[in-house]
């Protein structure tokens, strides 16, 4: 047989799905290591796509998406985000938002290109970079500056070859919220650097302090957002994003999206529009929890001597397990064995992250508080 192709065999599977695979098969596990909403979607979403589905709306759409569905993503980015001159043209549907990342860096990377990559990240970042011919090089950033980046520690890692700067706002998986003055400052070194910015914004409206900071209005040329539907709204499984930018680029975005995915299904985008267009009030309700649990959490890392900073969005939290000198993928898959808790290994997030694990509060607040308990017991059971 014929060699198969190289670059998918030097991928590294995500540590946050390895983990899953054991978990799954742990009687009574605690779910703490995937960042997904442990809330139903809101049932009006559901009705109206139920109902949609039943007149008929199963069919293909435009790759682009149903037009109807970008004018209420359109409406969005104008009231919440602060947009202005776009149109629907500026707007693409996508299969959730990691299709539209794929798709962004597919439109912008030739092979060699440089991707400044946050540390830690989302680990797919770095594996959709490589399926690009690219090469992803990481930005530290630090828990003393509550794992906002520094931006001469950005500008130090910027080379010739540096062709686009990936920030994650709020943060996955710190859960750091960018100050406006820190998000204008990248946008800075992209003017000086002539780099394009990927901002993913798929936590965008899970602030519990500070507001939010849309990257695109201090730099729309150069700026491609990317958000999704599956955080906000606790619909993960519909797989529903989108992606905002100007010509050319979103037009060779949505070429690359044609061939790999033809359209986003229609059932989830007429769910997707229920949720643009419905109440707000689930939206608010969800971050709410997810506030409290954050400070439940950062109570008993404050009580055990655990704790670093207190995360402003999203819904995670990064936890210290230097102390305990171990690989954080075997601290992970001890956890499990010993006290049937799952966390993702920070090592999965970035090259300097390997004495973090990452913490998800997307777990109903009692689970969370003895998983996070347990989590401290085995950290002092361990210490060196």
């Amino acid at each position: 047989m014929k060699e198969l192709a190289a670059t998918p065999q030097k991928l590294r599977r995500s540590g946050i799905r390895e983990i899953l695979e054991i978990a799954v098969r742990t009687p009574g596990c605690i779910r703490l290591e995937i960042g997904e909403p442990d809330f139903n979607t809101p049932a009006h979403i559901i009705e109206a796509s139920h109902k949609a589905s039943l007149e008929g709306f199963t069919k293909y759409s435009q790759t682009a998406g149903m037009p109807a569905l970008r004018e209420a993503v359109l409406t969005k980015l104008q009231n919440f985000n602060g947009y202005r001159g776009l149109t629907t043209e500026n707007v693409l549907i996508t299969p959730g938002s990691t299709a539209g990342l794929m798709a962004t860096f597919q439109a912008l990377i030739n092979p060699g290109d440089e991707v400044l990559v946050p540390d830690p990240a989302w680990p797919m970042y770095a594996n959709q970079i490589e399926l690009c011919n690219g090469k992803t090089v990481f930005y530290p950033t630090h828990s003393d500056n509550g794992f906002v980046p520094r931006l001469e520690e950005m500008e130090a890692v910027i080379t010739p070859n540096t062709k686009a700067i990936v920030l994650c706002n709020p943060s996955n998986p710190t859960g750091a919220v960018y100050p406006p003055a820190v998000v204008e400052g990248i946008v800075g070194l992209a003017r000086k650097y002539d780099l394009y910015v990927i901002s993913d914004e798929v936590y965008e409206e899970l602030i519990f302090e500070g507001e939010p900071t849309t990257v695109a209005l201090y730099a729309p040329e150069r700026v491609i957002g990317v958000h999704s539907m599956s955080k906000t709204y606790s619909m993960t499984g519909w797989r529903v994003g989108y992606v905002v930018g100007q010509q050319p680029l979103i037009g060779l975005i949505l070429r690359t999206l044609e061939p790999a995915l033809s359209c986003t299904a229609m059932p989830s985008q007429t769910a997707a529009l229920a949720a643009l267009s419905g109440p707000q009030n689930c939206v608010s309700e969800m971050r709410e929890s997810y506030r409290q649990r954050r400070d439940a959490v950062c109570d008993i890392l404050q009580k055990r001597g655990l704790f670093q900073y207190k995360p402003n969005g999203a819904f995670y939290v990064m936890v210290d397990i230097s102390a305990t000198g171990m690989d954080s993928y075997a601290f992970c898959k001890e956890l499990i064995q010993e006290q049937k808790v799952s966390t993702a290994p920070g090592a999965t997030f970035g090259p300097n992250s390997g004495g973090y694990i990452r913490v998800s509060l997307a777990t109903a607040e009692s689970a969370l508080v003895e998983g996070v308990t347990r989590i401290c017991n085995f950290i002092d059971a361990r210490r060196k």
